[in-house]
């Protein structure tokens, strides 16, 4: 009788909250010049619940290859409450961030660990971490303080994957130089200005866990990932002139403990500049950026963090937004290495076939170098991905 009661309390509780749901399901194709082809279904979802008190927010994303048994998972993306009161917000849970201005990658994305095994080629492809935070806003502008409870682990792709970055013997267990448990804190400033100049600045100081792995030795030709404390300043920002932005992005990050990695800054800016209705009612916008990856102590290690693909790199890109009824879009762009002469081409198309299916398709062209970089480690390849996907 008790739990037919406790149901029964349960089911009215969740009749005072609206639901909403989204997401997707893709069967996809992959053919690659350096790899086994493989076929793939990969999805997401997500679960929103919202009363007159917080919303409650679940999303999950899933990957089953055909052909490497490292690319089979299903991974807890959200699992977090939020709730706002006047002038304060507060969120607590497994929640996905999004830092940054450009569009080609973002040194200032660092909340959350890169996944890399969906694709280290993908910037928005990352894992949820554990955390919470309270903001308190000031009409345009807001201050945020958040804590980060737990150093969350990012599994690399080892050799029976298209994109190993491992080329010797591997651990998978997380080293760490205090606890899992030791907290990543970081204040957060937002500032918008609207009257003399229209821009949006974010400055950021963390203190705690680096995104960034260094590698440590643990046996004779076998190493495994070592998570290091450090201090962080960061800094992201863009001013809109006419059709026109301007972006930047800086980081410093001061190491402080003995590990094998030392401190080290990075430097984006760009430009992006938007022509509307060029041919009928398609708008394009183009991309310009420069990045610089600069090692403070050259002595420590290097070429250890997809990140470090951007160092001296200019990137171009366009995107055509054809606004038919199939909502077209084409996107293309290209990193070129200044120094080191080496070249990374992407081409993405997606179009709506109906109401709920999309088609989407990716064309991926590596030219490298011999060397110690990270696009050496792939060699000259390119990859092409077609898929189908299902929105709900």
């Amino acid at each position: 009788m008790r739990a037919w009661v406790f149901l029964l309390l349960c089911l009215s509780r969740l009749e005072a909250f609206s639901w909403e749901q989204k997401g997707e399901i893709g069967a996809v194709a992959y053919a690659y010049s350096h790899a086994a082809n493989e076929l793939a279904l990969e999805g997401k979802a997500q679960i929103k619940a919202k009363n007159d008190s917080y919303d409650a927010v679940a999303s999950a994303q899933f990957l089953y290859s055909s052909e490497y048994a490292q690319r089979r998972y299903i991974l807890l993306d959200e699992l977090f409450v939020y709730a706002e009161m006047e002038d304060y917000a507060l969120s607590l849970g497994r929640q996905m961030k999004f830092w940054g201005e450009m569009e080609g990658f973002n040194f200032t994305d660092i909340y959350n660990p890169k996944n890399l095994l969906q694709d280290p080629f993908d910037k928005s492809a990352k894992y949820g971490a554990w955390g919470a935070d309270i903001v308190r806003y000031f009409d345009e502008n807001s201050l945020e303080f958040g804590v980060k409870f737990y150093k969350e682990e990012m599994e690399l792709p080892l050799g029976k994957t298209p994109y190993a970055l491992i080329p010797v013997e591997y651990d998978k267990e997380l080293r760490v130089t205090k606890s899992r448990y030791t907290p990543t804190l970081y204040l957060k400033a937002d500032i918008t200005t609207e009257e003399w100049l229209e821009s949006e600045t974010t400055l950021i100081l963390l203190h705690g866990y680096d995104n960034k792995r260094g590698f440590t030795l643990i046996a004779p030709k076998k190493i495994a990932q070592i998570a290091y404390v450090v201090d962080k300043a960061l800094l992201h920002t863009h001013i809109l002139y006419n059709d026109t932005i301007f972006k930047a992005e800086a980081v410093y990050t001061h190491v402080r403990d003995s590990v094998p990695v030392g401190d080290y800054a990075q430097i984006a800016a760009g430009v992006e500049h938007t022509l509307y209705e060029v041919v009928g009612s398609a708008d394009v916008g183009f991309f310009g950026e420069y990045y610089r990856y600069i090692y403070v102590d050259a002595s420590k290690q290097k070429n250890i963090d997809i990140a470090e693909l951007f160092d001296d790199d200019l990137f171009f890109a366009l995107r055509a937004s054809f606004n038919d009824t199939h909502s077209s879009v084409l996107k293309a762009g290209i990193v070129q290495d200044r120094r080191k002469k080496e070249r990374l081409l992407k081409v993405d198309f997606s179009s709506r076939v109906d109401e709920n299916f999309t088609f989407k398709a990716q064309y991926l062209q590596i030219f490298s170098t011999a060397g110690e970089t990270v696009l050496a480690r792939f060699g000259d390849s390119s990859r092409f991905m077609a898929a189908l996907n299902y929105n709900f």
